[in-house]
C-alpha cells in the first residue's frame, strides 16, 4: 500500500481511539453515578454512551469505499476537526449549565439522526461510500457537522472561557475546511452534483 493509501487508515484509527475513549468515560460515569446527583446528568451520560456505541457499530459495518481522497491536507483538516474539541476544558463542573447540556444533547440527537440516515455509508475522511439524500440530508448536505457544532456550542455555553472560545473557533474552522474538502471530492460523482441542486445548503439552512 502506498503512503497516501494509509491516510484513510490514519483518520479511521483516530476516530476509533476517540470513540473508545468516550465509551469508557461514559461507562465509568454511569457505574459511579450517585443517587444524589442530578437525574438529567444520568440521562445525558446514558444517551452519549449509546451514541458512541452506535457510531462504532456503523463504522465496523460500513460499506467499502469506492473512492477516497488522496490529498494530505484533507486528512489534516479531518484529524484537527476530530481532535481539537478534545481540548475543550470544563470550567466549573459543579455549576454546569443545564441549557448548555440541553444544546449538547440536541446536537447529539442531530448527529444521531445523521448517523442513521447515512447508515452503512458512514465515513470519516473524504471518501465515497454511496451518496445519501434522505433523512436529514434532504435539508442540508452535512447535518452531522451541524450536530457537532451544536454540541460544541452547548459545551462552550456551560464552560465559557477565552481558552475554550479559541479552541471552539479553531475546531469550527477546521470542520468547515473538512466540509469543503468533502464537497470538492464528492462533486466528482454526478449523483452528488444532482443532489446539490436539491439540497442547496451545506450546513445551516438559509445561511450556509
Amino acid at each position: 500500500m502506498s503512503p497516501r493509501g494509509l491516510l484513510p487508515f490514519f483518520t479511521d484509527s483516530i476516530f476509533v481511539v476517540l470513540a473508545l475513549y468516550f465509551v469508557v468515560s461514559y461507562a465509568h460515569s454511569l457505574l459511579t453515578f450517585q443517587a444524589n446527583q442530578m437525574f438529567p446528568f444520568f440521562v445525558y451520560q446514558t444517551f452519549f454512551l449509546g451514541f458512541q456505541l452506535l457510531a462504532l457499530a456503523l463504522f465496523l459495518f460500513r460499506r467499502h469505499a469506492d473512492l477516497f481522497s488522496s490529498k494530505v491536507e484533507d486528512y489534516v483538516c479531518t484529524t484537527l476537526s476530530l481532535a481539537l474539541p478534545m481540548f475543550l476544558q470544563p470550567v466549573s463542573p459543579q455549576d454546569a449549565s443545564i441549557s448548555g447540556l440541553f444544546l449538547e444533547l440536541m446536537g447529539a440527537v442531530v448527529v444521531l439522526a445523521a448517523f442513521l440516515s447515512l447508515n452503512r455509508s458512514f465515513g470519516i475522511a473524504p471518501e465515497n461510500r454511496g451518496i445519501k439524500t434522505k433523512g436529514l440530508y434532504r435539508f442540508v448536505r452535512h447535518p452531522m457537522y451541524l450536530g457537532y457544532l451544536l454540541t460544541e456550542t452547548g459545551f462552550l455555553l456551560g464552560n465559557f472561557s477565552t481558552y475554550n472560545v479559541l479552541i471552539f473557533v479553531a475546531a469550527g474552522l477546521f470542520l468547515v475546511l473538512r466540509l469543503m474538502a468533502e464537497e470538492r471530492f464528492l462533486k466528482r460523482d454526478p449523483v452528488y452534483e444532482s443532489y446539490m441542486k436539491k439540497a442547496p445548503w451545506k450546513l445551516i439552512p438559509l445561511i450556509f
